[in-house]
């Protein structure tokens, strides 16, 4: 046969299709061949028409060596050719038109040589093979019907490519081409990766027939993700970052081919005898590889295929940009909602721990410490840990410039670290009580001024830190330092408010408070229409004891005698210092009779308690005095009050001393007896 037919339209593929559709070829398997494919490329073709008979293997090589030697016999004749091989199976192998752009040869096989007479009248009757009762019968012939069914199916031929394979081409065709239209239509109505790329596999499956099937996809920061693995086991193969941008690089943008081996260099696992390649790239933006495997695809599908992956690329880059933007507006309203919480901090261990808390959700890290400068020492101490105990924690001090955050905050720059055996900057063992080997270390600095070093480490999934990781939290943290040095300054203030209002001997609240706590109680009250008690205490010859024992022994029996008074009184009392030796007490929603308790507790406590030198006081011991006035029972305004109480506290000092005292209207009358007979 040499009559030269046009292909430029025809699919092989459609070929074999047709040939199985007519009736005299259905019996046989069907398979093309090129010389130009050479003896490895002859396995498959053999094993299309054997499979039915020997599974995935061959039979022997001997088997193969009988076809490549049924083929040749066929080319130099240019005549159809018959086999027989040992098992008793019948093939043939028929000379195609010579062109360049269609395979050399036509091979069948598959069906069993009849022997018999009882199955000749049917050229498509059916043995079954010895030994295999248990199997499906397989079509059987002559090895003269086999001669006649390739000799017509020779004869048929350039009908056939002439004008049912361009009838067929042209109606596939037609029918991609549409659907390729759907499809595309389809993509943009596709609202998640997943989703597209699962409708632009199904369509190469459907539409173009294609047994193996790889879709790749890089991801920012991640191994390349395998979205699509048809005809291939998804764990059997392995795929790089570095491998993968190679290639996207040198393809720019075009499909390319691969030869067996190199499929295997650029996927470990995979085999096979060529790939076609097609980049997934929009605007010189490579985001993945779609790579159809052992097909050699006519011009018209590559054509077909390339446009579905030049749309795809453009829905995925499109969706990722969609991703991209919907993060980056959950990452501004969560960094905002962060900062509020941050805000509202009550101290700065709260400030703190949130701060290093919401880092570690950002960057999705198991442990990590915040470390704050003091300037004092040149170090940096460990403010709040996770993953760390505290007692240790807090026994940790970093010199500037030792350790790596040491190095971080000297230099001012954020280290992400994937491997820290590994990473030159670094390059030192992993310490045992961390997973992994990442991490990251981020200073804090208010403009020039170094506040601190935020560590990260153990990334939840065991994974390494990315560059996106470090972004999130160095973007937080910006943020956030300025709450540190907010927190340093309320600090100071409260520390500063609290000194304006604080008995510096003792602890205690100084008398300027107790006016402003007074009147509140007052009000509420009398909102409340609730009773209130006030208790003036007075150490008894207390300056005889400053003259015995000093006055630094003084100033220690004060501190002391303030200690005993807050842990006599109850949670809810507030002790005062007043002025000297005399302290003050309010009682919320207490009346004067259960005020009693209260002061006897404390007077029984100092009373009680040894204080050095006390012997030589009068009592021999030193004791309190102690006077009580009660709201609205004795006295409306806070100023009486105060003077009833400390009536009732002279009236104990009269009576001998270490004595409580109650208010009683009697005392301001004999005072006021007492100044006129003073005057006159």
């Amino acid at each position: 046969m040499s009559q030269n037919v046009n292909t430029n339209l025809i699919d092989l593929r459609d070929l074999l299709d047709l040939l199985r559709r007519h009736p005299l070829a259905t019996p046989f398997n069907l398979a093309l061949y090129s010389e130009r494919q050479g003896k490895a490329g002859l396995i498959d073709p053999v094993l299309a028409v054997c499979r039915p008979v020997a599974g995935q293997k061959l039979c022997t090589q001997q088997c193969l060596q009988q076809w490549e030697d049924l083929i040749s016999l066929a080319l130099l004749s240019d005549r159809p050719q018959i086999r027989i091989c040992a098992k008793g199976f019948i093939g043939f192998a028929l000379p195609l038109p010579a062109d360049d752009r269609i395979p050399d040869c036509l091979i069948g096989g598959g069906i069993r040589e009849r022997l018999t007479a009882t199955t000749a009248d049917s050229p498509t009757g059916e043995e079954t093979p010895p030994g295999q009762d248990d199997q499906r019968p397989l079509p059987a012939a002559t090895r003269e019907e086999t001669r006649q069914i390739a000799e017509e199916v020779a004869r048929l031929l350039p009908q056939l490519l002439e004008q049912k394979l361009h009838d067929l081409s042209l109606a596939r065709v037609t029918e991609r081409l549409t659907a390729t239209r759907e499809i595309v239509r389809e993509l943009w109505r596709c609202a998640s990766a997943g989703e597209a790329v699962a409708l632009v596999s199904e369509a190469l499956v459907v539409l173009f027939d294609l047994p193996r099937v790889l879709l790749l996809l890089r991801q920012t920061g991640r191994r390349p993700t395998i979205h699509s693995s048809l005809g291939i086991e998804p764990g059997s193969f392995e795929v790089a970052e570095g491998p993968l941008a190679e290639m996207l690089e040198q393809a720019g943008g075009l499909p390319f081919a691969l030869s067996g081996d190199e499929l295997t260099s650029f996927l470990p696992g995979v085999k096979g005898r060529s790939a076609l390649l097609f980049p997934l790239q929009e605007s010189s933006r490579g985001i993945g590889l779609l790579a159809v495997l052992d097909v050699d695809l006519h011009q018209r599908d590559q054509a077909l295929i390339e446009l579905l992956a030049g749309r795809l690329a453009t829905r995925l880059l499109r969706l990722r940009q969609d991703e991209e933007l919907h993060q980056e507006r959950h990452f501004s309203a969560r960094l905002v909602s962060m900062i509020s919480t941050l805000a509202l901090a009550e101290s700065r261990e709260e400030l703190f721990n949130g701060l290093l808390n919401m880092s570690a959700e950002l960057a999705d890290a198991t442990s990590g410490s915040l470390m704050l400068f003091d300037e004092h020492s040149q170090n940096l101490h460990i403010a709040v840990a996770k993953g760390m105990s505290p007692p240790l924690a807090r026994s940790m001090a970093v010199p500037i410039g030792e350790g790596i955050a040491g190095r971080v905050a000297r230099n001012g720059f954020p280290l992400l670290v994937n491997d820290i055996e590994r990473d030159s900057r670094v390059a030192t063992p992993n310490r045992p009580r961390f997973r992994t080997k990442s991490f990251i270390s981020i200073p804090l600095k208010d403009q020039e001024r170094l506040v601190g070093v935020l560590n990260l480490a153990d990334k939840r999934d065991d994974t390494s830190f990315t560059e996106a990781d470090l972004n999130l939290v160095h973007s937080f943290t910006n943020q956030a330092v300025l709450m540190i040095d907010r927190a340093a300054v309320l600090e100071r203030a409260v520390q500063l408010e609290k000194l304006s209002i604080t008995d510096p001997l003792t602890g205690l609240y100084n008398r300027r408070f107790l006016e402003n706590r007074l009147e509140e109680e007052r009000s509420r009250s009398q909102r409340q229409m609730q009773s209130f008690s006030v208790i003036l205490a007075d150490l008894d010859n207390f300056k005889l004891y400053n003259d015995i024992c000093g006055h630094l022994a003084g100033d220690k029996a004060l501190r002391k005698a303030a200690m005993l008074m807050k842990r006599a009184a109850r949670e809810m009392d507030l002790v005062v210092r007043y002025g000297g030796e005399e302290f003050c007490l309010i009682l919320p929603n207490t009346s004067k009779k259960e005020s009693l308790f209260v002061a006897e507790r404390l007077r029984r406590s100092i009373e009680g308690d040894i204080f050095p030198g006390e012997t030589n006081l009068p009592l021999g011991r030193l004791t309190i005095s102690l006077g009580v006035a009660a709201y609205p029972e004795d006295a409306d305004a806070i100023h009486d009050l105060i003077h009833a109480a400390d009536l009732a506290l002279y009236r104990a000092k009269d009576l001998g001393r270490n004595r409580t005292v109650f208010y009683d209207p009697s005392l301001a009358r004999n005072q006021h007896a007492a100044r006129l007979h003073e005057d006159h």
